[in-house]
């Protein structure tokens, strides 16, 4: 049978390497019985356009991001409180180290119409636009591009910046016609859309370690037999220890790509970063989905 997968990420991406890991590996234990047909760099629309497609079982799979999910599934926001992960280390002590999260989101997407899969590392995320970085006093009153996410737009409005949440297939333009100043996104999703052409001036605050969701829609799973379901899985699984290899070996060189197109790379320190956003948890709390979602903030900060 054949099943529909959209992303948003171009084909070199990592996250579009790991979705296709998976799409390898389920034809290969499925006997080439399950093929899934990926349409990458946001052929299906923007993040949360597939997300809703993927509710409404039109698409099969969607690697998302966390933060467009969470306007689907809000409780998904806790990924994206500033310095919630301290490094990949820890980023992967709570996806693998227990089962603590899937267990959660499975419960919680499943209320939604969703089935959780897996969760892919993204990289850590910066600041990159029209001018330099060097301190929280440089980003006060200028424009940013946030994902679609109540808790970025409070984490960059906390840091004095106008917050403007816009869908990533738009962000390009924006940058381009100065509608926004800056983006916030990953080191990784900078080079590989080529916005170095735009912008030559990339910080790395990492105010967040990305992490993506493999969703897949609840009604599509139901109809899959047993034998499949399990293969399924069993690729996500795959797909998920090639990611977080793949992932150190990017950031290994990453700064240098970006650095050979002419990019400037500041390294502000991140105290006064992290001090200034420490309200948007507290934010988040006051929300139903916060209020239930604390004890994986709790569970995620726990982990030394």
């Amino acid at each position: 049978k054949e099943l529909v997968m959209g992303n948003v990420n171009p084909p070199k991406h990592g996250t579009a390497l790991a979705a296709q890991q998976f799409i390898d590996k389920l034809a290969e234990l499925t006997g080439g019985k399950t093929k899934v047909i990926h349409h990458h760099s946001g052929a299906l629309g923007g993040e949360r356009e597939v997300g809703q497609q993927v509710q409404l079982g039109t698409v099969d799979f969607s690697p998302m991001t966390t933060a467009p999910l969470s306007t689907l599934v809000p409780e998904m926001s806790v990924f994206q409180l500033p310095y919630i992960f301290r490094d990949y280390q820890h980023v992967y002590a709570a996806l693998d180290g227990t089962d603590t999260l899937q267990k959660y989101y499975d419960a919680v997407l499943d209320k939604k119409g969703l089935k959780l899969v897996g969760f892919f590392a993204a990289g850590y995320r910066g600041i990159y636009g029209h001018f330099p970085v060097n301190s929280v006093a440089d980003v006060k009153g200028k424009k940013i591009r946030v994902q679609e996410d109540k808790i970025l737009v409070a984490t960059f409005k906390a840091l004095g910046m106008i917050s403007t949440p816009i869908a990533f297939p738009e962000v390009a333009t924006s940058l381009q016609t100065k509608v926004i100043d800056s983006a916030e996104g990953g080191i990784n999703t900078f080079y590989h859309n080529k916005f170095y052409d735009i912008v030559k001036y990339v910080a790395d605050v990492r105010h967040t370690h990305q992490c993506v969701a493999l969703i897949m829609a609840k009604s599509s799973w139901a109809k899959q037999d047993a034998a499949t379901q399990k293969a399924i899985m069993d690729a996500a699984k795959y797909a998920e220890q090639w990611n977080r290899k793949f992932i150190l070996d990017e950031d290994r060189g990453i700064q240098e790509q970006v650095k050979a197109k002419g990019v400037t790379i500041t390294k502000p320190d991140a105290t006064p970063f992290r001090q200034a956003t420490m309200s948007v948890y507290e934010e988040f709390y006051a929300t139903p989905a916060g209020k239930d979602a604390r004890k994986m903030v709790d569970y995620i900060l726990g982990i030394k």
